[in-house]
């Protein structure tokens, strides 16, 4: 036995599937076995344990990272420079540098670990299974009536009951979804097992039905964008059909009553939108105001922000009792200013280029739609920062630069034996 425990130990995956079980342990020693220190500290210790690996691994030296590295090294020095800056607000820096980077480590962790696309589709596989897990949690609260936060449900609305499972919202819960049912679109199509297609394609559907349960506007939008950009890369002219019938789809739904079972639903929670009172109650004390602020903070410190830890999240909310912005990128405006945003878009859209050049590499072989669904996932939580702070909760920011490394550390392998 303990020969066994010491041989996984010794084994990076054993440390990886525990990152990718994270909302459920997390759940678990927070909610039902509550731990002094472990319950706080956990992924802070698999994080540090997984850096060890990470070094060995780049010590060997088997994997050269691409021009990335550079923009990755240009956002940490420029965050620590934020951080000293401030040494009145020392305590709000730190931890603003903390919310913001720690959990981009899981890059490296990704890029650096992972060895080949065989063990890429284990670790899409593992992540999935807890993702279906919350899904069906998220199903059994709607269909038990487990009443959701009121702060969760906006005024005049039908909807008053909202999936957030074992997570911190029905937004974030919705963006996990997001993540999880394309990869498993793409686990279904990939296999060529018809006992497990089936199963991928319950897994996929489950997803879908809990996310359309959290009623999160924006990751539904997040994720049809995505979609989009999915099709457009498969196929131009299924991208051009599938806005026809998008466009068709949202006038249908506008005709549909609302005492029609969860269409209506859907239909009240997407048109409230564009109602006087959704505009008026979000510029007076809503997202646009927050909005708003945020951009005012920005331009009293246009290049370098109001610093770290300042303004619009978690850390912003303790130490300075600024509200959430509800919008990672706004956030981002105020405490970064334009010269951190613009390092971090560069950040995700590298990783994105990379995931497209492999993607397209990949056409026409078996890993086409296993890369195409993962990255419609990311894209899609990527999309959803926008009317969000998705990158503050922990878990999302780390599966988003996890698998950005993995997508990052096949491209870069399959560009250096182009190159041989």
């Amino acid at each position: 036995m303990k020969e066994n425990v010491w041989k996984w130990g010794r084994q990076s995956d054993t440390w990886v599937y525990l990152l990718l079980a994270y909302p459920v342990i997390d759940y678990v020693l927070r909610k039902i076995l509550p731990i002094p220190v472990v319950s706080s500290l956990w992924d802070d210790g698999l994080l540090l344990v997984l850096l060890l690996f990470t070094f060995l691994a780049y010590w060997k030296g088997s994997r050269d990272m691409p021009a990335i590295k550079h923009t990755f090294a240009a956002f940490i020095v420029y965050g620590l420079a934020l951080t000293v800056a401030d040494m009145a607000n020392w305590d709000a820096s730190v931890e603003g540098f903390r919310a913001v980077y720690q959990y981009m480590i899981a890059f490296f962790i990704g890029f650096y670990l992972l060895r080949d696309t065989k063990q890429l589709v284990v670790f899409l596989k593992v992540l999935t299974a807890f993702g279906f897990l919350a899904a069906v949690v998220g199903i059994m609260q709607v269909v038990l009536g487990v009443q959701t936060p009121q702060s969760w449900v906006q005024e005049g609305e039908a909807v008053t009951t909202r999936a957030f499972s074992i997570v911190t919202s029905p937004n974030v819960l919705g963006s996990y979804m997001a993540l999880i049912a394309p990869v498993a679109v793409g686990l279904a199509v990939t296999t060529a097992n018809r006992k497990e297609r089936i199963i991928w394609w319950i897994v996929a559907l489950t997803t879908l039905l809990t996310l359309l349960l959290t009623s999160s506007r924006g990751a539904w939008i997040a994720l049809a964008v995505a979609l989009f950009v999915c099709c457009y890369l498969w196929n131009k002219r299924l991208a051009g059909f599938l806005v026809i019938a998008g466009i068709v789809g949202l006038i249908g739904l506008y005709f549909v009553p609302e005492s029609t079972p969860l269409i209506g639903k859907i239909s009240n929670r997407i048109f409230t939108l564009f109602t006087p009172e959704y505009l008026q109650s979000s510029m007076q004390a809503g997202r646009l105001d927050r909005w708003g602020e945020a951009y005012d903070k920005m331009r009293l410190e246009p290049l370098f922000g109001v610093g770290l830890g300042h303004h619009g999240g978690a850390v912003g909310s303790r130490h300075f009792g600024t509200i959430y912005t509800d919008s990672y990128l706004f956030k981002s405006i105020a405490e970064l200013g334009l010269i951190g945003v613009i390092m971090l878009i560069a950040l995700i859209a590298m990783t994105f280029a990379y995931a497209v050049r492999l993607i397209r590499a990949q056409a026409g072989k078996p890993p086409f739609f296993l890369m195409l669904g993962l990255f419609g996932g990311l894209f899609a939580v990527a999309m959803h920062n926008l009317v969000e702070n998705i990158f503050e909760v922990p878990f999302m920011s780390l599966y988003f630069w996890l698998f950005g490394g993995f997508l990052c550390a096949l491209y870069a392998d399959q560009a250096k034996e182009k190159r041989w």
